[in-house]
């Protein structure tokens, strides 16, 4: 049975997801005039990935708030494919495809559905949902690199957007040898900074298509959008 309700997200929100995966999912070329190699090696290995899938624990902390932790699995796939699934401490997926955007949240058997066209994303978000259409030119219209130099054992690049965005302010992304991906930190404006580690990485493995479908369990009360 379809009802309305109000879903409480217990997980990040959806802007999050997509600047964790944004670069992964966007990257066409290596950026003409990048401030450094670091930089330019980190798209060119993003160009090349079509699937990318991990296991990621993920931490938040605010000045005014306990640390909050989360763990879990995401999958993504070019074009604009995306599945998180937050498994502790409570169990939520948020899945996005070419058609909609679903949040389900497991221990309160409630669903919410809309249309992708309906789903009003904006900045970080929207480069998902765009990801076969953007050039290396727009990528540097809308976002600042910087290497921030070497840190626990990887290279550091900084991002921020050129244009205000809505929640997050800047993200910095932590690369291995390879340039593969392997930590993030977001700062939003807010003041809280998340801070994920991805482990069990696989890049270009082929992806179960069916991940990126949801069909809800029954009994399981859906918010749907127009």
């Amino acid at each position: 049975m379809i009802k309305r309700l109000v879903i409480m997200s217990r997980g990040p929100s959806l802007s999050l997801l997509a600047a964790i995966c944004c670069w992964a999912l966007a990257a066409t070329s290596p950026p003409a005039g990048a401030q450094s190699a670091v930089v330019d090696r980190m798209i060119e290995s993003l160009a090349s990935t079509q699937t990318l899938s991990a296991d990621f624990s993920q931490t938040t902390a605010a000045k005014s708030a306990r640390l909050r932790s989360a763990s879990g699995t995401f999958y993504i796939s070019k074009p604009g494919l995306l599945r998180w699934e937050v498994k502790k401490p409570y169990p939520q997926i948020q899945l996005l495809n070419d058609k909609e955007f679903w949040l389900f949240d497991v221990d309160l058997a409630q669903a919410s559905v809309r249309p992708v066209h309906a789903a009003n994303l904006t900045g970080i978000a929207a480069l998902l949902l765009n990801t076969n259409s953007l050039t290396r030119e727009q990528l540097l219209s809308r976002y600042g690199f910087s290497d921030l130099g070497a840190r626990d054992g990887l290279q550091w690049i900084g991002v921020t957007p050129k244009t205000a965005e809505p929640g997050i302010t800047s993200l910095a992304v932590g690369v291995d040898s390879e340039s593969l991906l392997r930590r993030f930190e977001i700062h939003d404006n807010l003041g809280q900074v998340t801070r994920i580690e991805l482990t069990r990485i696989l890049k270009n493995v082929a992806i179960d298509p069916k991940l990126f479908q949801f069909t809800p369990p029954a009994g399981v009360s859906v918010l749907r959008a127009p």
